[in-house]
């Protein structure tokens, strides 16, 4: 039950397996069920540790609980791997039960005669879930010393209320989504709702501040990445704003620390689960200056927006205010960076790039603007508007505008623009999106649009973006 707005259910770790019999014949049956869950579910690979089974008695329920016998907790990070310290419970009304199969591979399971509706739960208390700064914290929902026993019966006990919940927001949500829109548009969201806040977890900080940390998957493992934050940020906008804090603190934390030498913001903050400084590479060539810094400023302002607070940008200005220079000197033509679709190469002059540093610096204006700083405000608009006009005088190729400034013959999506227009800052002429929209229809292919004319490649989520910018929902 991942309820973005309830961090205390967001975080739980408890899943629910709901079985309902019913009889078709009119006859009378006997029906039973058995689960069973392997030892992988606890360690990095089947073998790579002996496994301890104990079985409990909750209340009416019976549980068995299954780990390692080591029990590294938090001992390395990394990406292709999986946990290898902490507990799963299986739970349910039934007999427990352990087993080897033939290979030596251990299972703990449950058996159960079925009635019409029976519920079994599937819980991992991870024990410790985060290193940060070398200070080991626990999950929220276990931040002051909570049992995970305690929570599997809470869990049986609520989950009609906990599914209603589930419910509302599923249709809330949908209804929502077909309204803005269409149909196929609320699909989409559907399937990416548990994919976007899977891969991260909940925590707090000493000082009691919610961390959303992510991890990477299957590219390097890194931790509260800004570029994978930033993809991610409309469904916490629209839920729960906290979450998008959460995921802005480590990145703050960290480059006021002595780890961070540079004057733009970072990549990341560790490699997934221990946050104790970059893992991306400290080498110069190793960051993403202008896409890091564009990421955190637009995040700060549409935070702002969000919650109709500017408390949280307060607190930063003066990071906010490095990385808005960063822009102005170095994101009106980017020298050769790295950049978030870095995994189809990286090189100079990226327009797309381009227009990230003049969205960055429009929020900044606009978050001077709502802390009452008028003046400030009005200079960095004109900034972000001088670079626009250079922009599209640079990028025009006719009928779109080009991948790279020094390239004719090229093109991308230019996601980036997306914010022009969901914050309203008028930055751009409304003709930019109309002309890349109407060249866009034209290149699509089977499956969508691709990112730009290198190659067949594309991300879903820009596709998605880029569809924003349209004028009507044809």
């Amino acid at each position: 039950p991942i309820l973005p707005t309830d961090l205390y259910l967001l975080s739980r770790p408890v899943s629910y397996l709901e079985v309902r019999r019913e009889i078709t014949d009119r006859k009378k049956h006997a029906v039973s069920l058995r689960l069973s869950v392997s030892e992988q579910i606890c360690m990095n690979l089947a073998g790579d540790d002996k496994v301890a089974c104990e079985e409990l008695t909750l209340g009416k329920l019976n549980s068995i609980r299954m780990g390692t016998v080591s029990q590294k907790i938090l001992s390395r990070s990394g990406d292709d791997l999986r946990i290898e310290w902490g507990y799963f419970y299986l739970t349910g009304e039934g007999k427990t039960f352990t087993f080897a199969d033939e290979a030596g591979m251990n299972f703990v399971g449950i058996e159960s005669d079925l009635k019409p509706m029976n519920l079994f739960t599937f819980a991992y208390d991870d024990v410790e879930s985060i290193e940060y700064f070398h200070t080991h914290l626990k999950s929220y929902w276990n931040r002051n010393g909570a049992l995970i026993t305690d929570e599997i019966v809470k869990a049986h006990a609520d989950y009609k209320a906990t599914l209603r919940r589930c419910h509302e927001l599923a249709d809330r949500m949908f209804i929502d989504a077909v309204r803005a829109g269409g149909e196929k548009y609320a699909e989409l969201l559907e399937l990416a709702f548990r994919q976007v806040i899977a891969a991260h977890k909940l925590v707090l900080d000493e000082n009691g501040e919610v961390l959303f940390i992510s991890k990477e998957c299957y590219s390097n493992g890194c931790a509260a990445t800004v570029d994978v934050s930033y993809p991610s940020i409309p469904l916490f906008l629209l839920y729960n704003p906290e979450l998008v804090k959460g995921m802005m603190r480590p990145i703050y934390r960290y480059v006021r620390s002595e780890g961070w030498v540079y004057d733009f913001a970072p990549h990341d903050v560790g490699c997934y689960p221990l946050l104790n400084g970059q893992a991306y590479g400290d080498e110069l060539e190793r960051q993403m200056p202008v896409e890091e810094c564009g990421n955190m400023l637009i995040m700060e302002t549409a935070v702002a927006v969000a919650t109709g607070s500017t408390a949280f940008a307060d607190e930063h200005m003066d990071l906010l205010e490095n990385w808005v220079k960063y822009l102005i000197e170095n994101g009106r033509d980017p020298e050769n960076q790295l950049c978030t679709d870095d995994f189809a190469g990286h090189f100079a002059h990226n327009a797309n790039l381009s227009i990230k540093a003049i969205m960055g610096i429009a929020s900044y204006g606009y978050c001077a603007r709502m802390l009452g700083m008028q003046e400030v405000a009005d200079s960095y608009f004109a900034k972000a508007r001088e670079m626009a006009g250079e922009w599209v005088r640079m990028a025009d190729d006719g009928d779109h505008y080009r991948l790279t400034f020094d390239k004719s013959g090229t093109w991308s999506q230019k996601y980036n623009l997306v914010w022009d227009k969901l914050l309203g800052f008028g930055i751009f002429p409304e003709s930019v999106a109309r002309k890349e929209i109407a060249y866009y229809l034209h290149k699509q292919n089977r499956y969508g649009l691709p990112l730009d004319s290198r190659r067949q490649w594309t991300k879903s989520d820009w596709i998605v973006w880029s569809a924003t910018l349209a004028d009507d929902r044809k």
